[in-house]
């Protein structure tokens, strides 16, 4: 239920074409008017790299489409295989994978690692319609191929607008995180900065909407100071878009902790859309892009990822505020003109319509 991959592509193209989604989910099923075709999560990394391609091509088959979009990087030889038998295949790269690599601890041999994607992708640029998520990168794939196209990952307005509730109604010491929760999300500075939040007397509450993974989770626990705040902690655990926003109403800042890794610091994070246009003021990593959004709509403030005392000065900058209204408002009138979905649909459909009016 990918937030780019189902609730915005899926749901656009839905409304002129048939389409099945084939991906990670418990069973087959009709959601939304999207068939959902399930695919097992195969928690060894190396068999989901170097395998996965393989075992969904008699899926991919089996689905007749007239159009194959690919969003994983390890499926670019089933894409490359579907092009052989004359199938139309669009691969989206949602971020600068080749020096991603290098960002992931859990990758040994990351030189090997980069060389064989770079090997892969070469071919793939010549016989795919690209997609980016983001003009960080769109310099690198305007060098090796004309065939590119930046659709960006802005939110989807009407989604989003059950969501607004008023400022009144949000605990400005409440904070509210959705998403992938990894140490390089910025949770142990998050917590930290709370640590030293209750030191000056104040009190904050962390909402949690992500899957708590064993490893985050036992540097979470092993934190000296943990035990002293984690009745202030409420970790929900994965949900859906719906359901987490849900849990957003009630919290008066929104969380964009990002460590600086190559993809970071010049890539839009989804989730800051997604705060601005439920009304929720933000606390984000410094970064340069990140302020251009945030600082000039004057609707959050931001800090040094690794700073807690810098995490916190910004944090209560908004909870001591009276301008808290106004931030919110700022977020969402942003949101509207120019960091939406619906700017960024009929360049979708145009292109959907241009590949298949299209001989192979």
């Amino acid at each position: 239920m990918d937030t780019r991959i189902f609730y915005r592509y899926c749901q656009s193209l839905s409304k002129y074409y048939a389409v099945e989604l084939i991906a990670c989910h418990p069973k087959k099923e009709v959601v939304k008017g999207i068939t959902i075709t399930p695919y097992p999560r195969y928690k060894n990394r190396v068999v989901r790299v170097l395998f996965s391609w393989l075992l969904l091509l008699p899926k991919a088959f089996r689905a007749k489409a007239a159009l194959y979009h690919l969003h994983d990087p390890e499926l670019i030889p089933l894409g490359l295989i579907l092009r052989l038998y004359g199938k139309k295949v669009i691969y989206d790269i949602h971020e600068n994978i080749a020096e991603d690599i290098f960002d992931k601890e859990w990758i040994r041999f990351k030189k090997v690692w980069y060389s064989l994607y770079n090997f892969f992708e070469k071919p793939a640029l010549k016989r795919f319609h690209i997609i980016l998520a983001e003009d960080s990168y769109l310099k690198r794939y305007q060098a090796r191929t004309k065939n590119c196209l930046v659709i960006h990952n802005f939110c989807d307005l009407p989604f989003f607008r059950p969501f607004i509730t008023d400022t009144a109604d949000r605990d400005p010491f409440k904070l509210f995180y959705i998403g992938i929760l990894l140490e390089n999300r910025g949770i142990l500075e998050i917590l930290e900065a709370m640590h030293l939040a209750k030191k000056k007397g104040y009190s904050y509450e962390l909402h949690v909407v992500a899957e708590l993974y064993t490893q985050v989770s036992d540097a979470v626990v092993a934190l000296p100071f943990f035990e002293e705040i984690k009745h202030q902690v409420i970790f929900y655990g994965r949900k859906n878009l719906e359901d987490g926003y849900q849990i957003s109403k009630q919290c008066g800042i929104g969380l964009c902790i990002i460590h600086p890794m190559s993809n970071s610091i010049e890539s839009y994070p989804t989730k800051l859309f997604e705060y601005m246009a439920v009304g929720l003021p933000i606390v984000t990593s410094h970064f340069p892009l990140y302020k251009s959004v945030v600082e000039e709509n004057k609707c959050g403030y931001t800090a040094d990822p690794k700073n807690p005392d810098e995490i916190l000065e910004s944090m209560l900058r908004i909870s001591l505020s009276k301008d808290q209204n106004e931030m919110a408002t700022n977020g969402r009138k942003a949101v509207e003109k120019k960091y939406n979905w619906q700017n960024e649909e009929p360049n979708l459909i145009k292109l959907y319509k241009n590949i298949l009016s299209r001989e192979s």
